[in-house]
């Protein structure tokens, strides 16, 4: 075999891995919108405590909140090109939670009042943070999907490369930063990260527990 059919028959076999969690992303991203632009008759609950209070604006966090995404495309495109079968329970574990967030948002309308806490001070990092803002409404942030795709990606990468010290160090650093930044930068309260991570620990017994005492072996 050729190298270009070889590098082609691994984007197919990507394509093809990651097709069901494409195909999943058609119907939600619709419908994040849909219930992102509904005002509850009753209103919304304020998610808060006085944790959130205690936690400063730290601008500089805006930088991993960003990197979320590359780092689930990049993620899920490495645990996909490893293993087809981890690549499938990562996926579920996503949308399971993406599916939940939204009959939690349908169920309990919540919002966040912490924005005004944002210092008036001039930077790029400010300038991201404000724009962030300015295109992210306060609404539905319960749980944070920031938080809770991030450690499902982070864990699909420790099932996928448990040989891979240095990559899986790497990788679980920059997922607990983006956990903080989600706090760090007023986006989600303490609360919203508590249950992204009560609720990750649920779905990963659920999909992945039969397999957590012992490593996979590359599956395609």
């Amino acid at each position: 075999m050729s190298e270009k059919q070889s590098v082609i028959k691994k984007i197919l076999f990507i394509i093809v891995t990651l097709l069901p969690m494409a195909v999943y992303m058609v119907i939600y991203m619709p419908t994040f919108f849909w219930v992102e632009s509904l005002s509850p008759a009753n209103g919304f609950h304020i998610i808060h405590t006085a944790a959130d209070d205690m936690i400063p604006v730290v601008e500089v966090f805006i930088i991993p909140y960003i990197l979320w995404l590359p780092y689930l495309v990049i993620g899920m495109i490495g645990i996909a090109v490893r293993s087809r079968t981890i690549s499938r329970k990562t996926s579920y574990m996503l949308m399971a939670g993406m599916t939940l967030f939204i009959i939690i948002s349908l169920a309990y309308p919540n919002k966040l009042e912490l924005r005004s806490a944002i210092p008036d001070r001039e930077n790029i990092f400010m300038d991201l943070i404000d724009y962030l803002h300015s295109i992210d409404t306060p609404t539905d942030v319960l749980p944070s999907l920031h938080v809770y795709d991030a450690l499902v990606v982070a864990a699909g990468l420790h099932l996928a490369f448990s040989e891979k010290k240095a990559l899986l160090i790497a990788s679980d650093i920059l997922a607990f930063l983006i956990v903080l930044s989600t706090m760090f930068i007023k986006q989600h309260s303490i609360i919203d990260v508590i249950a992204a991570i009560v609720l990750f620990i649920i779905v990963f017994v659920v999909i992945c527990g039969k397999h957590v005492s012992g490593p996979y072996s590359r599956q395609k």
